[in-house]
C-alpha cells in the first residue's frame, strides 16, 4: 500500500460507508473530552465552592475518587455492554450508550455535591463503556480492509474536536468566578449524544451481527451497500470483493458456531484464544502506565512545581496541547493502515519512554531541589506536550481498535469486554493512587512509568503480531484459529503461515498447523477392529 492510496478511489460505496462512520463517530471516544474537561473543571474554585467546599479545596480522600472512579463505571458498562452487542445488536447498543451519557451530563452540569459528582462519574463511564465498544466493534465490522485503522479512529478525531472546543471554553471562563462558564463546558457533551441519537436510525446494523442471527438475505444486502454490488433483473449481485468477504465471514462464523467457538470459554480454551485474548488485554492496560495519571487531574500540581504558576498559562497550554491532539489523531489514525498497528504502538511507547526521562532528569535535578528555574520549567511542559502529541498520533488510534479486530465475529464484544476490564482496573488503580504516588516519590515517578513504557514496549516488540490490510476473517489466519483453514480455501490463500505473525509464534503456528495435518491423516487412515476406517 502507498501512502496516499486512501486517498484515492471514492466510489459511491466508500463515501457511504464514511459518511456513516463520520456520524456515529460523534459519539467520541469518551476519554478524550472526559480527560480535557472533567480534569479542568474539578480545580476550578467555582466547581470547587459549587460544591460546598468553602474553603476551595477538596480533600485528597474525595479528590482521588472524583477523577478515576468513571474507570469502574466503564468496567462495569463494557460487560454489560457485550451482553447488550451480542443479544441486540450493534446499533442498540449506542442508543442506550448516548441516553446515559446525556444522563450523566445532566447530572454533572448540576453537580449538586460529592455525591452527585460520583453518581454522575459512574453513570459517564458506563455509557463510555457501551459506545466504545458498539462504536469500535461496528466500525471495524463494516469498515474495508484498506482503512479499517483510518475510520475506526473518527470517534478519536471527533473526540478531540469537542474536546478542543470545551478547552477554548474553560479557558474563556477561567477568567470568569460565577458558574454559567463551567457548567456551558460540561454542557457541550449533550451535542454529541443528542446528535448520535439523530443518527443512528439512519445505519444499517453490522453484516456480521446479522448473519450470527441467521439474517443472511439481510446481511448480503448491506454488504452490497457498503462494499459494492449491482442489480440483475432484480437480484442482487456482490461485487468480487463483497462476495468474497461474504464467503470468508460465512466460513469463519459457521465453524465458530458448530465448535461452539463463539462462548465465553473460548477466550482461553485453546493456545490460539489465549495468545489473541493476552494481546487484547495487554494492550489496553499500557495506557495507564505513561503518567498520564498524574497529569491529566494533576496538572495544575505538577505545573506549580515546575514554575508555571498562572492558572490562566496552564488552561492555555491544556487548550493548546487539545489543538495538537486534533491534528495528531487525524495523522495517526490515517498511518495505521500505512505504517501498521504493531509499529504505531512502538512508536507511541517508546516516545514516551523517552520523553519521561527527560521529565523525570529535570525534576529530580531542578524541581525537588526547590531551584526555581523558568527555563527548566518550560522545558518539561514542552516535553510534556510533545509526548502526549507523540503519544494520541500513534498510540490512541490503534489502543481501542486492536481488540474489536483480532477477535472472531461470535467473541468480539465478549473478547472486548474482558480487555476493557483489565483496561478499567488497571486505570482505575494508576490514577487513584495517581496523587499520593506523586507526593512520596517526586520526580522519581516519571522515572518509574519510563521502565513500564520500556517494558511495554518490549512486549509489543517480541508478542504482538501485524494485521493492517486484512479482512477481520484473515486475522483468524494469523492466530491460527480452528476456523483459519475454512477461511483460507474461502479467500485462496495457499499459505499456512502468515508473515504477520513474530517469529517465535510463528514456529508455533507451524508446529500446530503440523500437528492438526498428523491427526486428520492419522484419524483417515486407522483401521479400527476389523478393517472399519473411519474418516475423518
Amino acid at each position: 500500500m502507498q501512502l496516499f492510496d486512501n486517498l484515492r478511489g471514492w466510489s459511491r460505496f466508500k463515501v457511504y460507508r464514511y459518511m456513516i462512520l463520520l456520524g456515529l463517530s460523534l459519539a467520541g471516544d469518551g476519554w478524550s473530552y472526559e480527560s480535557s474537561v472533567i480534569a479542568s473543571i474539578i480545580q476550578m474554585p467555582a466547581w470547587i465552592a459549587n460544591m460546598g467546599y468553602t474553603d476551595g479545596v477538596i480533600p485528597d480522600s474525595q479528590n482521588q475518587w472524583i477523577g478515576p472512579v468513571y474507570s469502574l463505571g466503564q468496567l462495569v458498562g463494557g460487560l454489560i455492554a457485550a451482553l447488550f452487542l451480542d443479544k441486540l445488536g450493534r446499533k442498540p447498543t449506542m442508543v442506550v450508550g448516548a441516553v446515559l451519557m446525556e444522563l450523566s451530563t445532566a447530572l454533572l452540569v448540576w453537580s449538586g455535591g460529592y455525591a452527585v459528582v460520583i453518581c454522575a462519574r459512574v453513570i459517564e463511564g458506563v455509557s463510555i463503556g457501551f459506545l466504545l465498544l458498539g462504536y469500535q466493534i461496528y466500525a471495524v465490522e463494516i469498515a474495508a480492509k484498506e482503512d479499517r485503522g483510518f475510520v475506526s479512529s473518527f470517534s478519536l478525531m471527533t473526540g478531540n474536536f469537542f474536546g478542543l472546543l470545551a478547552a477554548g471554553i474553560i479557558y474563556g471562563i477561567s477568567y470568569d468566578t460565577g458558574n454559567v462558564g463551567w457548567r456551558a463546558a460540561l454542557g457541550v457533551t449533550f451535542i454529541p449524544a443528542t446528535l448520535l441519537l439523530a443518527v443512528l436510525p439512519w445505519v444499517p446494523e453490522s453484516p456480521r451481527y446479522l448473519y450470527e442471527k441467521g439474517k443472511e438475505d439481510e446481511c448480503r444486502q448491506v454488504l452490497g451497500r457498503l462494499h459494492g454490488c449491482t442489480k440483475d433483473e432484480g437480484v442482487l449481485v456482490l461485487s468480487e470483493d463483497a462476495e468474497i468477504e461474504f464467503e470468508a465471514m460465512k466460513a469463519a462464523i459457521s465453524w465458530d458456531q458448530a465448535h461452539g467457538q463463539d462462548k465465553w470459554a473460548a477466550l482461553w480454551n485453546s493456545k490460539a484464544a489465549r495468545y489473541r485474548s493476552f494481546v487484547a488485554c495487554s494492550s489496553q492496560s499500557w495506557w495507564a502506565w505513561n503518567g498520564q495519571s498524574i497529569f491529566t487531574y494533576y496538572y495544575t500540581i505538577v505545573f506549580t512545581a515546575a514554575g508555571i504558576t498562572d492558572p490562566h498559562v496552564q488552561f492555555g497550554i491544556a487548550g493548546v496541547q487539545n489543538a495538537s491532539w486534533c491534528v495528531g489523531g487525524i495523522v495517526g489514525g490515517y498511518l495505521l493502515d500505512y505504517w501498521g498497528r504493531r509499529t504505531n504502538y512502538l512508536i507511541g511507547t517508546g516516545q514516551a519512554c523517552v520523553c519521561l526521562i527527560i521529565q523525570g532528569a529535570l525534576a529530580l535535578g531542578i524541581f525537588d531541589k526547590g531551584i526555581e528555574n523558568h527555563a527548566a520549567g518550560a522545558g518539561f511542559v514542552t516535553v510534556y506536550v510533545i509526548q502526549w502529541f507523540l503519544w494520541v498520533m500513534f498510540f490512541s488510534p490503534v489502543v481501542n481498535m486492536l481488540p474489536a479486530e483480532i477477535y472472531s465475529a461470535g467473541l468480539r464484544a465478549r473478547g472486548y469486554a474482558i480487555a476493557n476490564i483489565f483496561s478499567m482496573a488497571v486505570g482505575f488503580a494508576t490514577q487513584y493512587s495517581a496523587l499520593p504516588m506523586y507526593r512520596s516519590m517526586n520526580g522519581w515517578v516519571w522515572i518509574f512509568f519510563s521502565g513500564c513504557m520500556l517494558f511495554a514496549f518490549s512486549v509489543i516488540y517480541f508478542t504482538y503480531p501485524e494485521t493492517k490490510g486484512m479482512t477481520l476473517e484473515e486475522v483468524e489466519v494469523v492466530f491460527g484459529t480452528g476456523a483459519d483453514q475454512r477461511v483460507k480455501a474461502a479467500l485462496g490463500a495457499p499459505s499456512g503461515v502468515q508473515p504477520h505473525t513474530p517469529i517465535h509464534f510463528r514456529a508455533s503456528a507451524a508446529h500446530d498447523i503440523e500437528e492438526q495435518e498428523h491427526d486428520k491423516a492419522d484419524t483417515a487412515g486407522k483401521d479400527i477392529g476389523g478393517g472399519v476406517v473411519r474418516a475423518a
